[in-house]
C-alpha cells in the first residue's frame, strides 16, 4: 500500500451529486447487442438520408447551439454548473441562436434570466418533463445529418445510448426541431466523433463496439476488408462524402485502476484511468477530450491539436508520470501525422481531487482540447477555451496561458471560459455540454 504525504487537493466548489451518479443509467453489453440486432431488422421501416453529411466541428460560423440543462444543473445555492452555463451563454456571439432543452421545473428561472440579460430573442427554452432523466452531456446522444439530396436535416442516433435518460430527451428534441429521427445499427457517441471539412474522425473503440454489437456478423476476409467495411458502414449512416479515419493507439493502454494508499495515516482509495475498459485503444474514452480541430494552415494541411500529458507534467514540475500513459498520446499524434495532418501538441494536465468524506482520490485530465472552435475565414477564427487555474489547482494558470498562446500562434482569438473543474471531474468539458445545431448554410428545421 502506497504511503503519500501529498497535500490534499479539496474541491473549491460544491459537489453536484446527480452529476456524479449518471453512470448508473448504463445498460449492459448484452442489451446493447440485442438492440443492435433489433434495429438492423427494423431498418426497412425507416427513411434514411440518401447523401448524409455531418455538421462540422470547427469550420463555419457558429450559428446554432443546443444545450441540455437538467434541473440539477441550475438549482441550489451557488450551483457551479449553472455558473459555468451563464458564463458560456454570455460569451457566445450575438448571431448564435441558442436552444436550451431544460427540465420543466427550471424553465421559468431560465427564461427570467434570459430576459434580464436581454437575450430572449437569441435564446429559446424548450421544456422536458422532469421525469426524463436527461444529463448535461448534450453532445453524445445523436448526430445531426443533412441529406444533401434534399437538404432535410435528420437526427441520427445509434441503436442504443448507454445513458437511457439522454435517449429519451433526444426523442423530445426531435419533436421540438421537427427533425426526422432515425436509429441506426452502429454505435457512436458525439464526443467520439470530430468532423473536418472533407474528413471525419471516430475513436476506434466504437468501431470495435459496432462489430461486437453485430455479434461478429461481419466476417472479414482480412483486416483491411474489415476496415473498409467499417468505413462504408459509418459512411452510409453518417457521412457519405467525407473520408473516415479511425483513431486509436497501438500502445497497450491500462484499464481503470483502483488502488489503496495511505494519506495522513488513513487508508484511502485512488482511482485513475477512469472509463478505460480492458482492450481499449483510446487513452481517454472520447477523442474530443484530447484532439481539437483547428482548420487548414497556409500550406493547405488540416491542423489538429493533440493533448500531451508529458508536456503538462514537465511544465508543472509534478511527479505524476507513473499515472500517465504519454506514449499512447504520442502514438496517436504520430499516426495522425502519417495520415497527412499537421499535428500540434498542447499541454494536457493530469490532476486529482480528494474527497475526505469517502476517502477517495480521483484523477482526471483537465482538458483544453475539449473546446469550442469557430473558423469563419482564415482571418476570423475564434476558440472558446475552458480554464482550470483555480482553487487548489492555481498552478494550472500556467497551462491555461500556454494553451492560449498556442491558439493565438495559430491566428485564433481566444475567449477564456470559466472554471470547468466541476464538469471535467466527471470526464467532460465545454465541447461535451453542447451540440452544434447549425453552421453556415445548414437549416434548423425541416424545410
Amino acid at each position: 500500500m502506497e504511503q503519500t504525504d501529498t497535500k490534499l487537493k479539496l474541491r473549491h466548489y460544491p459537489l453536484i451529486k446527480e452529476l456524479s451518479q449518471e453512470s448508473r443509467q448504463d445498460i449492459s453489453e448484452q442489451a446493447m447487442r440485442r438492440r443492435c440486432i433489433a434495429l438492423s431488422l427494423l431498418q426497412e421501416y425507416q427513411c434514411l438520408p440518401k447523401r448524409p453529411s455531418l455538421v462540422p466541428s470547427a469550420d463555419g460560423a457558429l450559428e446554432g447551439l443546443l444545450l441540455t440543462i437538467p434541473a440539477y444543473a441550475v438549482l441550489g445555492p451557488n450551483n457551479p454548473l449553472w455558473n459555468i452555463y451563464q458564463d458560456l451563454i454570455l460569451k457566445l456571439p450575438a448571431y448564435t441562436k441558442l436552444h436550451i432543452l431544460a427540465h420543466e421545473s427550471v424553465c421559468n428561472l431560465l427564461e427570467e434570466w434570459l430576459q434580464n440579460h436581454k437575450m430572449e430573442n437569441q435564446a429559446l427554452v424548450h421544456t422536458v418533463p422532469d421525469s426524463i432523466k436527461m444529463t448535461v452531456w448534450a453532445e453524445d446522444d445523436f448526430e445531426l445529418v443533412q441529406d444533401k439530396a434534399d437538404s432535410v436535416l435528420y437526427m441520427v442516433q445509434p441503436h442504443s445510448n448507454r445513458r437511457t435518460g439522454d435517449e429519451n430527451a433526444a426523442f423530445h428534441t426531435s419533436k421540438v426541431f421537427e427533425w426526422p429521427r432515425v436509429k441506426v445499427p452502429v454505435y457512436f457517441e458525439g464526443g467520439n466523433i470530430l468532423v473536418g471539412d472533407n474528413f471525419f474522425l471516430i475513436g476506434a473503440d466504437y468501431a470495435v463496439d459496432t462489430y461486437l454489437d453485430m455479434n461478429g456478423s461481419m466476417e472479414p476476409d482480412d483486416m483491411n476488408h474489415l476496415s473498409r467495411a467499417m468505413s462504408e458502414l459509418y459512411g452510409k449512416y453518417l457521412d457519405s462524402e467525407r473520408k473516415l479515419f479511425l483513431v486509436g493507439s497501438t500502445v497497450q493502454i491500462p484499464s481503470v485502476k483502483k488502488e489503496k494508499l495511505v494519506i495522513e495515516g488513513e487508508e484511502w482509495t485512488e482511482e485513475y484511468f477512469s472509463h478505460n475498459s480492458e482492450g481499449t485503444v483510446q487513452p481517454i474514452f472520447h477523442i474530443d477530450m484530447f484532439i481539437t480541430l483547428a482548420g487548414r494552415n497556409q500550406e493547405g494541411k488540416y491542423q489538429l491539436l493533440v493533448g500531451d500529458p508529458r508536456m503538462a507534467a514537465e511544465m508543472l514540475k509534478n511527479d505524476f508520470m507513473t499515472r500517465l500513459n504519454p506514449d499512447a498520446f504520442d502514438d496517436i499524434a504520430n499516426l495522425l501525422s502519417k495520415l497527412g495532418f499537421d499535428v500540434i501538441r498542447n499541454p494536457l494536465p493530469l490532476v486529482h481531487i480528494d474527497d475526505p468524506e469517502v476517502k477517495l482520490r480521483k484523477w482526471y485530465y483537465a482538458t483544453y482540447n475539449n473546446a469550442l472552435v469557430e473558423i469563419k475565414s482564415p482571418e476570423a477564427k475564434t476558440v472558446w477555451l475552458p480554464t482550470y487555474g483555480y482553487g487548489c489547482w492555481e498552478e494550472l494558470k500556467r497551462t491555461d496561458e500556454e494553451n492560449k498562446r498556442i491558439w493565438e500562434k495559430l491566428g485564433f482569438n481566444v475567449i477564456y471560459l470559466a472554471d470547468f473543474h466541476p464538469f471535467v471531474e466527471f470526464s467532460g468539458s465545454v465541447h461535451c455540454i453542447k451540440k452544434y445545431v447549425r453552421r453556415q448554410g445548414v437549416s434548423y428545421k425541416r424545410e
